[in-house]
């Protein structure tokens, strides 16, 4: 791969991340589990968030972009939309086309072709243990994967504010002086419904969030 990556804490994280989805497949081609998605490779994890980070530090007309990239090919997905020709995968790309692929739910669609990446579309569904980086707000990435269970969810695998990396350890959890609410943040409840109160609270937390008002408690 001929891209560069610049930011450190992405070369730092790399390998980890690369280990934890080998661990993920592994334990679920053992159960059984057949619809996986492809494994990132440390070179394609430590690009993709490096572009994630650094076009998280752009604005374009006054606003910083919030993006989720989903490492797949289209044909891991169901009714993917293509772009009319695939696109570079940079800083500069991802800050353009950001303000149209905002809302909730829809991903960036990045996937590998003779040792490049490029973007080839969006899309709302994605296979299970898929790679996912979102960028949430200038300097701040989020690395996390679809779960098998429950639809919808996703589990958080590090955060990355600047330089400082921070590993979700969902040992954390089995804990039995854990809090509920601790383990629903942590999205480690397996088959929590996205009805039950505490979700419905994680909700309006959310939604607040995005659109900038009230204090949620």
């Amino acid at each position: 791969m001929s891209y560069k990556p610049t930011y450190k804490a992405a070369n730092t994280i790399a390998a980890t991340i690369e280990q934890h989805f080998v661990k993920l497949h592994k334990n679920a081609i053992a159960q059984g589990e057949i619809d996986l998605a492809t494994q990132p490779g440390q070179k394609i994890i430590e690009a993709i968030i490096d572009v994630a980070f650094w076009s998280s530090l752009r604005k374009e007309e006054g606003h910083s972009p919030r993006i989720s990239i989903a490492f797949l090919p289209p044909e891991q997905t169901s009714k993917p939309l293509h772009f009319a020709k695939k696109l570079a995968l940079n800083a500069n790309t991802l800050t353009k086309i950001a303000p149209g692929i905002e809302r909730s739910g829809i991903h960036l669609g990045v996937w590998e072709e003779d040792g490049e990446l490029y973007i080839w579309g969006t899309t709302l569904n994605i296979p299970n243990f898929c790679f996912v980086v979102d960028v949430s707000e200038p300097g701040l990435i989020v690395i996390k994967h679809r779960r098998i269970y429950g639809i919808g969810k996703f589990t958080n695998v590090a955060v990355l504010k600047g330089e400082q990396i921070r590993i979700v350890d969902d040992r954390s959890c089995t804990n039995k002086d854990c809090p509920p609410i601790l383990q629903a943040l942590l999205d480690l409840t397996v088959l929590a419904s996205w009805n039950d109160p505490i979700n419905i609270l994680i909700q309006f937390s959310v939604s607040m969030r995005a659109h900038g008002r009230g204090e949620p408690c």
